[in-house]
């Protein structure tokens, strides 16, 4: 079954063409801060760069699509000489018959669940043929362009809609947006498997293995996940209670929300409540601290315990009673560890929570869980859009000569620089020592980083011209 959009019933939502433009850049072109009031498809047509919606950095090429919902705020930056693109903006008409009259309200949102950012297309050339089709309908450039603008404009939604790909390239099945479409807006309420098998048109034992392939977890899992993330959301609002949040986001048992609140984010919720005031000590050889100042926060303590499993001397043992003490001093709420403390977990379960962060090879991984345990994911994004804005001045486009160069700079950027000052006032993001490259013979040439000069405002009112 294919996802369709609405006809003509007693209420209707119906996606209308507001404006469309074509942009054309040259060299050094820029964006910054401007935010989105209406749902905009942004076509690349010429050109590479980066784009960066809410500190969500993507890499956008010739030929790809995105969609900017509203509310989003655009930063975006040009790697080639000539940059160009199409910009197609939307509104929904929400129209109602009332006593044989049609009343008509109009809406900054779509009557469709897209996710916002890059859009995997099936067929990209001919998404984009029918993009400039519209564009120039709406210039008048076509015969009888004001009959058939707003049936393009549904023509091509639908196309975008039955050629979606998920993330691993298969296509977006309708009937399995249909159902979590559901999860989303019944939350609250029991949920059965056969309910959104029906609702798919499919048996459970079918809609399970699709969901699966598709999301790459149970539909349980996935619900259990929509459920925690909205949980999220109102712990952080003020005078919430527990037991409301728990039966809100369909959770009957309080307890059972607290387990499962804790399974997925390695905290429980009483504690993540309090995430944006928490005394926080770190127990870490990754340079955990490092990471919590860059985020804007001082731990109240930070250890390196020795976690040999070899028999510690009586001097050694005398030290770490010196460092618990000194811990338990210090009254914090949360403890984050790395492997190093798992064999004094018990001890330090006497002082505070404790949760061990496993650290990847990617630094940016373990940035983002240590802010998303204290209440900083905004900041630690807004450091992520910085490295990629830094990445473009020490490496202009025209040492890019290939993928592989690119990629190469990008990774002699992260292995070489240990120390890079952000544009937001007092932050600092220090990528932790580890990551440097130590073997003097097998060291890369140092990338100089510096603070980034502040962005050209490029003013994007000529959308609807």
């Amino acid at each position: 079954m294919n996802e369709s959009f609405p006809v003509l019933t007693e209420t209707s939502s119906l996606p209308l063409l507001s404006s469309m433009c074509r942009v054309r850049r040259g060299k050094n072109f820029r964006i910054q801060g401007i935010t989105v009031s209406r749902p905009i498809l942004c076509l690349i047509l010429k050109g590479n760069g980066l784009l960066v919606l809410d500190d969500i950095v993507y890499e956008a090429q010739a030929g790809e699509l995105f969609l900017i919902k509203p509310g989003l705020t655009i930063d975006a930056v040009a790697h080639s000489g000539i940059t160009e693109f199409l910009m197609l903006s939307m509104e929904q008409v929400n129209m109602q018959r009332v006593r044989g009259k049609w009343n008509m309200t109009a809406s900054s949102y779509l009557p469709f669940e897209w996710q916002a950012g890059k859009m995997r297309i099936r067929h990209e050339q001919q998404a984009a043929e029918r993009m400039a089709k519209l564009y120039d309908s709406y210039r008048g450039e076509l015969a009888e362009h004001f009959v058939s603008i707003h049936s393009q404009l549904h023509e091509l939604l639908q196309f975008l809609s039955e050629h979606r790909l998920e993330e691993n390239l298969e296509k977006v099945d309708p009937a399995l947006e249909r159902s979590i479409s559901y999860m989303r807006r019944f939350m609250s309420e029991g949920i059965s498997m056969d309910h959104l098998a029906k609702i798919a048109g499919l048996t459970p034992s079918s809609y399970s293995r699709s969901f699966k392939k598709a999301k790459g977890m149970s539909p349980t899992d996935y619900l259990n996940r929509l459920r925690i993330e909205e949980a999220k959301k109102q712990l952080i609002e003020e005078n919430c209670v527990l037991k409301e949040v728990a039966e809100s986001v369909g959770y009957g048992n309080e307890y059972y929300f607290s387990r499962k609140f804790k399974q997925m984010t390695g905290i429980a919720p009483s504690i993540y409540m309090k995430k944006h005031r928490l005394r926080v000590a770190t127990i870490s050889s990754a340079g955990f601290d490092e990471h919590l100042h860059s985020l804007g926060l001082k731990p109240v303590e930070s250890l390196n315990l020795d976690h040999s499993q070899n028999k510690k001397t009586a001097e050694q043992e005398r030290n770490l009673t010196n460092q618990l003490e000194q811990l338990h001093k210090a009254k914090p709420d949360l403890i984050i560890g790395d492997v190093s403390c798992q064999p004094y977990t018990d001890q330090l379960k006497g002082i505070a929570p404790v949760v061990i962060v496993e650290v990847t090879d990617d630094w940016k991984e373990t940035h983002i869980r240590l802010a998303e345990l204290t209440g900083r994911e905004k900041q630690a994004k807004h450091h992520f859009k910085e490295l990629a804005l830094h990445r473009l001045e020490v490496a202009p486009s025209s040492t890019f000569t290939s993928s592989r160069d690119r990629k190469h700079v990008v990774w002699t950027d992260r292995m070489n620089s240990p120390l890079i000052h952000s544009q937001a006032k007092g932050s600092t993001l220090r990528i932790p020592s580890q990551h440097i490259q130590r073997k003097k013979k097998n060291l890369l040439k140092p990338v100089v980083m510096h603070p980034s000069t502040a962005l050209v405002h490029e003013n994007l009112s000529v959308i609807g011209r």
